[in-house]
């Protein structure tokens, strides 16, 4: 007897990866790409469309094949929030599709804080701006490259230019719109007066239309049939960008958890039941759930991605992950030990490095440095997105990413944020909250809410060690300074003049 399932599309930093549901949100099968990213220098990052594209097809077909005593009953996307796709009518790239790690727009982001029009466009939309950011972005091209703006149709996040290709269908949902700076958060739609002051509004034709997140927003066309083996007609959700789909498959949906990402970026992430005030604005503020609720975020590509460049490139591949796990487990927790400060791929002007370092450090010392590091990052992110959403901070954190796969790093995370951690029982947390998107979209839930209850389940908890939390809180204390001061040189100004 068939099962059946869902096919949900996680497009990465680094990877694109494919995994079929079924209705209880167990994975019965998976397959990934590799995809190309190109880092341009100068803070640009730059992925083919059309290799993109190719990668993902391998994968749905591959997919397609393993699950083919099961019946797809839909399909959905997540991927990166931020940066942008141009696509053309048909569907070909007019440019280069830039990913969110990218920063080429922060020039515009220094121009827009100096006039105060920042101020203002950061009012509308209810974010902090940023050189990834997609509005941003969407400016610095209509002023850097208005011939290929000239021949661009649609102007598309991540998941929803994957989305175009399978549908035919330009959309997108409140969490990649409101997430990329787009909307006004007020009075919803997109933020047409910011678009005014950034020059915009002759492009705003160019935006898709936003359609709920556990809508149908297309189905499987004939041609998109024939290149990735999915059947035609299958509806495909609306779905939601990464970091809220993480959010959604931790089973923060309505739930007064923490949720923390620790992969490429670190995202840390808490729902509120009203808008947040003030003058100061999140880097992600997302529309997510009932009316009137937010996904306020905070982050940074700061995170587990500094343990695999560690790995990969500094070691040569020479200590595999298991390995890593192992010598951070047999290096004791008390004793003095170096600092790593967790920026390889920035944001600029903050690089990272290894600080405090003494005789007694080895590669055990220098690897739980690293997982402290990503723990004290977002141990910091968490401050600030508390007192952004303006409220306290939840008794649990929920943790996704590269970092939650692994237990000596889930019982860093408690015992740096002294708060209970708990792993979530799905290997692509992204994947699975687009597959909950698609569950509600063809209709075997009524809401998110019944989805969620029955398609995600925590598989470990971990207690935070209170004997431990004087050493971290001192710990913690030095990355914090040896950060500030570090950047304050980088900028060639005293870290007093910053503020900090």
């Amino acid at each position: 007897m068939s099962t059946d399932i869902i096919i949900a599309i996680d497009a990465g930093g680094t990877a694109v990866k494919v995994v079929a549901y079924d209705l209880n949100g167990v994975q019965v099968a998976t397959r990934a790409a590799d995809v190309q990213t190109t880092h341009l220098g100068d803070g640009r990052v730059e992925r083919d469309f059309g290799q993109f594209w190719a990668g993902t097809v391998v994968a749905l077909r591959t997919i397609v094949a393993d699950c083919a005593d099961h019946r797809i009953i839909a399909v959905a996307c997540t991927g990166f929030g931020n940066g942008l796709f141009l696509l053309d009518e048909d569907g070909h790239g007019t440019r280069g599709g830039i990913v969110s790690v990218d920063h080429r727009a922060a020039p515009l982001v220094d121009r827009l804080g100096q006039t105060g029009e920042g101020a203002q466009i950061s009012d509308i939309t209810g974010s902090r701006l940023w050189g990834g950011q997609s509005l941003m972005l969407f400016g610095h091209l209509a002023m850097q490259e208005p011939h290929v703006m000239a021949r661009t149709r649609w102007i598309l996040a991540c998941k929803d230019a994957i989305r175009f290709m399978l549908t035919g269908e330009a959309l997108t949902d409140p969490t990649d719109a409101s997430g990329g700076g787009l909307m006004d958060q007020q009075r919803g739609g997109y933020a047409n007066s910011a678009l005014d002051l950034l020059g915009l509004a002759e492009h705003a034709h160019r935006l898709p239309a936003i359609v709920p997140s556990d809508a149908i927003a297309g189905h499987i066309t004939a041609r998109a049939a024939a290149e990735t083996g999915l059947p035609e007609g299958v509806p495909v959700a609306g779905s939601m960008m990464d970091v809220a789909a993480c959010a959604l498959g931790t089973g923060a949906y309505g739930a007064d958890v923490f949720t923390m990402i620790a992969g490429t970026w670190s995202i840390n992430s808490i729902e509120v039941d009203t808008p947040p005030t003030g003058t100061a604005h999140p880097i992600l503020n997302m529309i997510y759930g009932p009316a009137g609720h937010r996904l306020v975020a905070e982050g940074s590509p700061c995170s587990a991605a500094n343990l695999s460049w560690f790995l990969d490139t500094a070691l040569g591949g020479r200590v595999d992950l298991e390995t890593a796990n192992a010598l951070v487990a047999q290096s004791p927790v008390v004793g003095t030990r170096c600092q790593f400060l967790p920026y390889v791929f920035g944001p600029a002007p903050k690089q990272g490095g290894f600080l405090d370092i003494s005789a007694a450090d080895n590669l055990g010392t220098m690897l739980r440095a690293i997982y402290e590091g990503v723990a004290f990052q977002a141990r910091r992110h968490a401050q600030d997105t508390v007192a952004l959403a303006g409220r306290a901070h939840p008794p649990v954190i929920r943790l996704a990413g590269g970092a939650a796969k692994s237990p000596v790093w889930c019982q860093i995370f408690a015992d740096v944020c002294q708060r209970p951690v708990e792993a979530v029982d799905a290997q692509e947390v992204g994947a699975l909250g687009a597959a909950i998107c698609a569950a509600v979209a063809a209709g075997a839930y009524g809401d998110l809410h019944q989805a969620v209850s029955h398609m995600t389940r925590v598989a470990h908890r971990y207690v935070p060690d209170p004997s431990l939390a004087d050493l971290y809180d001192q710990r913690f204390a030095r990355f914090t300074a040896l950060d500030a001061h570090l950047l304050a040189l980088a900028e060639q100004r005293p870290a007093t003049e910053r503020g900090i």
